[in-house]
């Protein structure tokens, strides 16, 4: 091999390097740039009624997913954007018995809306859009709670 093919076959090989670097990023960015979120529904022990719906970790992932311009949550502090195949759950902080009912349309296909045993709702997003939905807690007698959730 001559000095020529060497340097063509090293430059040939940083390149590919660079290219799989360049992937890896990329798919490792998208892949935690909209995670599966946990809710919190923080719920008033003495009138058993929603007061706040937000993420467990206190996080503005729309914030974090778009430019200020571009959020489509920008005002409002309990709507989460999130993305298809990710998951959604749910859970009170009093272990209250809740379910969840969207106003218009879902962003889920099959999902069990009333929180089970674990006293969790769960669900995988499978609709784009930006869906309204309620949180009704028992026992609480005032009208549900209305979040939001946006997905693109």
């Amino acid at each position: 091999m001559n000095s020529q093919n060497i340097k063509l076959l090293k430059k040939m090989i940083s390149g590919l390097i660079l290219l799989i670097a360049t992937t890896s990023l990329a798919a490792f960015a998208d892949s935690h740039s909209a995670k599966d979120k946990e809710l919190l529904i923080h719920v008033d022990p003495s009138t058993h009624c929603a007061i706040k719906v937000a993420p467990s970790d206190n996080e503005s992932n729309c914030a974090l997913l778009y430019s200020e311009s571009k959020n489509p949550c920008k005002n409002d502090p309990e709507c989460v954007c999130s993305k298809k195949e990710k998951y959604i759950a749910w859970q009170t902080t009093t272990g209250d018995a809740f379910d969840i009912r969207f106003t218009q349309g879902s962003p889920f296909k099959r999902c069990e809306y009333q929180a089970g045993a674990d006293g969790e709702v769960r669900c995988k997003i499978k609709n784009s859009g930006d869906y309204y939905y309620e949180v009704n807690v028992k026992g609480c007698a005032t009208n549900p709670y209305d979040p939001r959730i946006v997905v693109q």
